[in-house]
């Protein structure tokens, strides 16, 4: 039995659900539409691109429209879907270059539609080399002024991740680069002063000049109608290039029957329905049972659009238990030599939850010193105070070698509710050339239980 489906939106979630759809049933008809004119552009690599550790950006694409034609899917790109009527199972959609409007009813309903950057309505923002940074499109543009001669100063706003790494990557490039952001310290949504503050060190050090607690409230104008400098409340600074990096809002106005969180993510269940029969979400449209607060959350994140895409499939392809039951917002920068890693909830994002959390940071060596050759390694773990459930955790790793993907573990622990005591009886191994007998997350365990014996 095959279905008519139609997916709004064909990048990283669009893609994975198409791919998924036809591969395992090729009796559906699918019609999917996507206002740009590339898809499955992995945004991740972007300032990888600026710094040239990505010799040719185009290698940033793992699909293309005649893959999913190939399978069956109809895909019109430069479409801009316009109206959705889920009463009439009806999409509107409006082809960018003929003006041409068509109409298509669905079966079941695929939206994918993502997000689109946080804009500032500030003095000025109309000037030439001002850009946020997204797609395809702004990589090329950002890669060009990366290798302009004209281009000497940057200003990036936002010390998020995309903006510490496109930081780094215009700071390896030799400008000026400055790095701003409102909030006091960088990532705080992530990790804790333990690591951040780190961070920020290492930042300076390398000759970014950080600017914490700032509000940007303009830019001011050069020749030929060209950014010069942007303005704070903590003064000026030169820019040649402004680059905007201040988060993401999810693009679901078209269903504005659905039940959504506070900033317009769409609610889905564990099979990635929304409140509408029928109708999917997946992607950066979405807000996914978080395991930590018990709430949904928008965590805009490739790694969960692609599985959502695979989940929205298989489900409308009958296979019912594939689910995507929660997540844990698992996420990993490299940066300025420090290897960081975190899943869940910081201590700082547990408080605000309204959770009554508890925390343990334990730094040690990565192996036995006796092997004379170790690493540094960082972690933080945060646990609900009454029954120690782990609401989250964060790794750093200073060395050549990163310890950063036992986060993975950490995060399915956060999925299952385990307790410190469980995840201390994983059956882990122990090996000099690895590790130590009390691992790093095992002392930090250790240590939240009072048994403080670990050998630093």
């Amino acid at each position: 039995m095959g279905y008519k489906v139609v997916v709004v939106g064909v990048n990283h979630a669009g893609t994975s659900a198409i791919r998924t759809l036809l591969s395992q049933n090729k009796e559906h008809e699918v019609v999917a539409f996507d206002r740009n004119d590339n898809i499955s552009f992995l945004g991740c690599g972007i300032a990888l691109s600026v710094s040239g550790v990505v010799q040719n950006v185009k290698d940033l694409f793992y699909s293309d429209c005649n893959e999913l034609e190939s399978l069956g899917a109809e895909v019109h790109m430069n479409t801009d879907v316009i109206r959705i009527d889920t009463d009439k199972k009806e999409v509107v959609a409006r082809d960018l270059k003929t003006n041409e409007e068509r109409v298509v009813v669905y079966d079941k309903l695929i939206y994918a539609a993502g997000s689109w950057p946080v804009d500032f309505n500030v003095e000025n923002s109309h000037l030439d080399n001002v850009y946020v940074c997204k797609l395809f499109q702004h990589a090329a543009t950002l890669i060009e002024k990366a290798n302009e001669p004209g281009i000497e100063s940057v200003a990036i706003i936002g010390a998020g991740y995309i903006g510490i790494e496109l930081a780094e990557a215009y700071h390896q490039k030799g400008k000026k680069v400055t790095l701003v952001d409102l909030q006091e310290r960088v990532v705080p949504a992530y990790f804790d002063t333990e690591f951040t503050d780190r961070l920020e060190s290492d930042i300076k050090k390398a000759g970014v000049n950080l600017v914490l607690g700032a509000r940007l409230t303009g830019y001011l104008e050069g020749e030929g109608g060209n950014v010069k400098a942007i303005v704070t409340d903590q003064g000026n600074f030169d820019a040649d290039l402004v680059i905007q990096c201040v988060g993401f809002k999810p693009n679901t106005g078209l269903l504005p029957g659905a039940e959504k969180i506070e900033n317009g993510a769409l609610i889905v269940d564990s099979a990635m329905q929304t409140s509408i029969k029928d109708v999917y979400a997946i992607g950066d449209a979405a807000a996914i049972y978080h395991a930590a607060t018990g709430t949904h959350r928008h965590v805009a994140l490739a790694t969960n659009a692609v599985k959502g895409g695979v989940v929205a499939a298989s489900q409308i392809n009958g296979v019912e238990q594939v689910q995507l039951e929660s997540i844990t917002g698992t996420n990993a920068i490299c940066v300025f030599d420090n290897k960081l890693a975190s899943t869940g909830l910081s201590k700082t994002a547990a408080a605000a939850a309204g959770l009554d959390a508890g925390s343990s940071f334990y730094a040690d060596n990565d192996r036995p010193e006796f092997m004379n050759d170790t690493e540094e390694v960082g972690i933080k773990l945060v646990f609900e105070k009454e029954t120690l459930r782990l609401l989250g955790a964060q790794i750093g790793s200073y060395g050549q070698s990163s310890h950063t993907e036992c986060i993975f573990y950490l995060s399915l622990a956060i999925q299952k509710r385990l307790s410190l005591i469980e995840l201390a009886m994983t059956d882990v191994y122990f090996l000099p050339h690895f590790n130590k007998p009390f691992n790093f997350v095992i002392s930090a365990i250790l240590q939240a239980l009072g048994l403080n014996y670990m050998k630093s």
